[in-house]
């Protein structure tokens, strides 16, 4: 019996795909492993980042037609940078866009005031104003059919004009979601939404399991696995026309792909030699090549630059995060703090993973290179960490009701929030590259 159908049997009994990719390998081989490592953890160094710290920019958005300053206030206060000013501590009260304003008076309670107007043909006008000196920054959003964009845009407008940083507002999110997980019936669903929760669409609908979806740099098309028929292959869609095309379908397990930087390949977990590798493919040629040799379990490769891979082994005995050359050769241990870290994410020079502590899985984040990490999350099931492209929020799943739930949380730590999500077990995000449509 081969590995893939022995892995369904044991996932059918379990009650339904549970866990994300990197259970799915490390369950079997790790489990016992990690539950003597949890009751025996030694002490790490490690940041438990304070939610309740009031350093974040308080700014008021005031009311305009249309809905879009509600959708600006939450985008802004989800990115942890930003206190957003309830509308009664605004007296007197602000006029609307276009009338006088006397800023400076309301310098002892915002740092910045948003008023806003719908014009003709659809346009968003945004008027940022500093209290401190009575600057104002003029913003004009064009149309989108998407009306959520709009506001989107203007949020992310907002926010690079005052942290000098790239918003990631006007973004999506793939995920997967499971309805009937315990039942001999599940559907899945890969879904595309805003990178709020809103607007969902299912892209593809199966009754047999699709696991790590990855968007291309273009953001496009996503690469899936699906099991659609009966084993493991790895797939990749375009999100405009559903054409879709098959990239690997080996013997073993085809899974955990992940978009080289400029879109040509495709970095993957194979076990086509009987043992789980990393191997990069030509997504238009297929050409394959092996890029690790070990015993271990490697799988979850992501590109930290068009040369370099992460990925997660057990090389050493638990799993841990390792970087390789994309051409192979040896690998270089990252993480050292904790006896489980997985499923790596990497964006503006941030890595975000799975950490395993005191018999818990949370989300911790690291500047690539330093030697510490941030825990951000406090789930007891908390997985698929994915960063915006900005690198200022994280989506992940976290265990709530029974079910998984998406979630976002900011990389200081000071905001997290629960997204809107069709009905179902929601797994393993992956946040859109910068839009360019």
């Amino acid at each position: 019996m081969n590995k893939i159908s022995y892995k369904e049997k044991i996932y059918k009994k379990r009650g339904g795909w549970v866990f994300n990719i990197y259970s799915y390998f490390f369950t079997l081989a790790l489990s016992l492993v990690l539950l003597l490592m949890a009751s025996n953890a030694s002490a790490e160094l490690e940041l438990h980042i304070s939610k309740t710290s009031s350093d974040e920019i308080p700014i008021y958005i005031a009311n305009f037609a249309g809905g879009a300053s509600g959708i600006i206030a939450a985008d802004l206060k989800r990115s942890g940078r930003f206190k957003i000013v309830p509308h009664s501590q605004m007296k007197p009260r602000i006029s609307p866009f276009g009338g006088s304003l006397n800023a400076g008076a309301y310098q002892k309670v915002t740092d910045y005031i948003v008023r806003g107007k719908q014009v003709g043909g659809g346009d968003l006008q945004i008027e940022l104003v500093s209290t401190s000196d009575n600057a104002k920054t003029y913003f004009r959003i064009t149309p989108n059919i998407n009306r959520r964009r709009v506001a989107h845009k203007a949020a992310d407008s907002i926010y690079e004009k005052v942290t000098r940083r790239k918003g990631a507002f006007d973004t999506r999110l793939s995920y997967v979601t499971v309805i009937n997980k315990a039942t001999k019936n599940p559907t899945f669903r890969l879904y595309i939404a805003d990178s709020d929760g809103y607007n969902p669409q299912a892209i593809l609908s199966s009754r047999k399991p699709i696991m790590s979806p990855a968007w291309s740099p273009d953001g496009s098309e996503l690469a899936y696995v699906s099991f659609e028929t009966n084993s493991s292959a790895v797939y990749v869609q375009n999100i405009f026309t559903g054409d879709k095309r098959k990239i690997s379908a080996r013997e073993g397990i085809n899974s955990a792909p992940a978009w080289s930087p400029d879109g040509t390949q495709l970095a993957l977990s194979l076990s086509v030699n009987g043992n789980p590798e990393i191997y990069t493919i030509n997504v238009r040629t297929g050409h394959l090549q092996q890029v690790t040799h070990s015993s271990a379990i490697d799988t979850e490769p992501v590109w930290q630059s068009r040369g370099a891979i992460i990925f997660t082994s057990n090389r050493g005995g638990s799993p841990q995060l390792y970087r390789i050359s994309s051409r192979g050769g040896k690998a270089k241990r990252l993480t050292f703090n904790g006896k489980y870290n997985s499923a790596a994410d990497i964006a503006n020079n941030k890595m975000t993973f799975v950490t395993g502590r005191r018999g818990a899985f949370q989300i911790a984040l690291k500047s690539i290179g330093s030697s510490g990490r941030d825990i951000l999350s406090n789930g007891r099931q908390d997985e698929s960490p994915s960063l915006s492209p900005n690198g200022a929020m994280v989506a992940y799943t976290t265990l709530r009701g029974g079910e998984n739930t998406l979630a976002v949380i900011s990389d200081n730590g000071k905001s997290r929030q629960f997204l809107k999500s069709p009905a179902g077990d929601v797994r393993e995000p992956a946040w859109s590259p910068y839009l360019h449509q």
